[in-house]
């Protein structure tokens, strides 16, 4: 799950308030928290400014910064690789619940993942993912 995943859900379990509302509230300047939910590379570089997002939904800046690093492009990138390579994946979920099989299709929303043992194919919401092996690094995508 990204950070820009993370903030949604965040916002989402305080009444879903208004973006602009938090901001002010939070002391960060206007555009800030919409520009980190709707980014798809990584985001949230200043941990001063994750450390007051923290303190206003009440989490450890540590989940912030962990989610920062799971961003959207990078696991397309393990999608794609995925994919293209056959091989078997990993995604753990928010719930707690790991499943393994072969990418065999992605978008920007979801994945269909086929597991090895014939079940037939599950759709995973990417916003469901909390962590894949072998997480992939700006470095290693190419900064694309």
């Amino acid at each position: 799950m990204s950070l820009g995943d993370e903030l949604r859900y965040l916002r989402a379990f305080h009444g879903g308030g208004n973006l602009r509302e938090i901001e002010e509230g939070i002391g960060l300047e206007p555009g800030t928290l919409r520009c980190m939910e709707q980014r798809y590379r990584r985001v949230g570089e200043d941990d001063e400014v994750l450390a007051s997002i923290a303190a206003y939904y009440d989490v450890p800046l540590g989940t912030l910064q962990y989610h920062r690093e799971r961003y959207r492009k990078a696991l397309s990138g393990y999608l794609q690789q995925g994919l293209e390579s056959g091989a078997t994946a990993r995604f753990e979920l928010r719930t707690g619940e790991t499943l393994t099989g072969r990418v065999r299709w992605w978008d920007l929303g979801a994945f269909g993942l086929e597991s090895e043992a014939g079940v037939p194919l599950t759709v995973v919401q990417r916003h469901a993912v909390s962590d894949w092996a072998g997480t992939i690094t700006n470095d290693q995508l190419g900064q694309q």
